[in-house]
Parts: structure tokens; sequence; C-alpha cells
């Protein structure tokens, strides 16, 4: 009978010292962004130091096996990193049965230009690519310091990226966090460009950034900071809770 008060501590230590697990999906069907592995790695490196486990889905079969009600159950979130094209269309309900029901979902760069085909996907994301000027540099602006994907951001960041442009977007759901206020190519243009935003899917919580596309970028002291953030927004619920904000445009 003393076995058993033992057993019950294991358990309860073995519950409490579970490590939150998060799963990366860079399976494309469109164009491959060069980046993927660099941006594999950095994101690896972040999981580390947060104590957080991670498994990939690189692969159209993966992506299948992954992205089931069994397996999605065992995981905290998930993160589509600068997937492209039509992804197999049979796992599509099943994630986003998982975020409405309270799952989290990060999209980075090329999310947005994922399952164009499957409209709860681009409600779930909150805006769609719909093209994007040559690479340049541009001026991004933090529109929500209080947010971890953020917080650690300074006002203001001159970054040479692929910046993009969206259709289907409601910045009146959406809880801003950076924005470019000049069009990305010439003439330039004054205006409201989004860039990264959270926003909530029935229970469960979206965060989506635009930026990723190169390299250099996922190598960024800056972006790095960003896609810390963004993890420990994903594994912590409590860390920010959503709240909406007015952006001045």
């Amino acid at each position: 009978m003393r076995l058993l008060p033992y057993l019950i501590l294991t358990l309860l230590s073995c519950q409490m010292s579970a490590r939150p697990h998060i799963l990366i999906v860079t399976a494309t069907l469109g164009y491959r962004h060069e980046s993927i592995p660099t941006a594999e790695h950095v994101l690896g490196l972040i999981a580390a130091e947060q104590d957080v486990d991670v498994s990939f889905a690189r692969t159209e079969d993966e992506v299948r096996s992954r992205l089931t009600p069994p397996e999605l159950a065992s995981v905290n979130a998930v993160f589509f990193v600068n997937t492209t094209g039509e992804l197999p269309s049979t796992v599509a309900e099943a994630l986003l049965a998982w975020v409405r029901s309270g799952g989290t979902f990060v999209g980075v760069h090329s999310a947005s230009d994922t399952w164009h085909g499957v409209p709860d996907y681009i409600e779930m994301l909150g805006g769609e690519f719909i093209g994007h000027p040559p690479e340049t540099t541009a001026t991004i602006i933090v529109d929500d310091s209080t947010h971890p994907a953020t917080q650690s951001l300074p006002p203001l960041q001159f970054l040479y990226e692929e910046f993009y442009y969206f259709g289907s977007v409601d910045l009146s759901r959406l809880r801003m966090l950076l924005s470019l206020r000049a069009r990305p190519e010439p003439p330039n243009d004054t205006g409201y460009f989004p860039l990264a935003w959270e926003k909530r899917f029935g229970n469960g919580r979206v965060l989506y950034t635009a930026l990723g596309h190169r390299e250099e970028v996922w190598l960024s002291p800056w972006f790095r900071l960003h896609m810390n953030g963004a993890v420990e927004w994903a594994v912590h619920p409590t860390a920010a809770r959503p709240k909406r904000r007015a952006v001045r445009h």
C-alpha cells in the first residue's frame, strides 16, 4: 500500500516536468524558400533555450501523418514556416478544428501563400498574400510593444526584406504588432501596411508575421528577438492576453 502514494507523486512529477512541444511545418508545394534550413535551425535554437521540444513536418507525407487529431493532441503549437501552395487538403479540417478548440497557430512569411483554396484557413490566419515588390529596405514600426513577440524590439527598425501585400485583412479583428507606414516601393506613398498580428480563431490563438523571406533576416539579432517572443507566446498562453487596440493609420 505504501507504493501507491509514491506512484502518484511520480506521475504528478512527470506531468509537471513535461516540456512544451511545437510542431514546425516547412513543407512546400509552391515556391520553396532557400531560407528554410536556416529558419529550422534558428527556431530549434530558440526552442532549446526555452526548454521546448520541436518536431518537423517537411514533406507531404509528414504533413498527412502529423496534422491529425491524435498527433495534434500532443503538441502545444503548430508553426507554418515558409510553407507554400495547396498542402494536402485532407488535413486542413483537422488543423482548423484543433485551433478552433483551443490550439495555437503561428504563421511565418509565406504561410499566407498557403491553402489559398481553403477559405477557413485564410480566415484563421487573418490575411492572404497577394503580391510583393522587389526586395528593399523599409522602416518597420512596432504597433504594440506589450506583446511577447514585439516587447524586446526597438520602436523602429530598418530591414532589407521581401515585404508582402495582403488581401482579406480586417484590421478590426486583429491585434496589430508590426506594420509599414509607407509603401515599400516607389513612389513610397504613405499608408498602413500590416506585417504582423495576433488574433483569435474560435477558442484558439493565432499569430502571423510576414517577415522571414531572407536567410539574412533569420540570422539577424532583431528577427531572432521577434521569433523568440513568438515561441514564448506560443507555449505560454498567459504570456500576453489578447486585447483590442486602436491603431493609428
